[in-house]
């Protein structure tokens, strides 16, 4: 049952299901891209991710590193 509770994220505020990531207190995009972990599969549904409930919110940091 636990990956079917929902956390914030630290870094771009987003919602996503704990189980999905393997940092607690980060969606799984922004565990990937702070931190190498690999990334969900990301499928998008309504304005969310179907398997981790990522809504596509960035950091402005993470907009920052993606751009160089």
């Amino acid at each position: 049952m636990a990956e079917k509770e929902l956390g914030v994220c630290d870094e771009c505020g987003s919602l996503f299901l704990k189980g999905s990531s393997q940092m607690m207190g980060l969606c799984p995009e922004c565990a990937h891209v702070l931190y190498g972990y690999p990334n969900c599969p990301h499928r998008f549904l309504n304005g969310r991710c179907v398997n981790c409930y990522w809504d596509g919110s960035k950091s402005e940091y993470i907009k920052h590193l993606e751009e160089d």
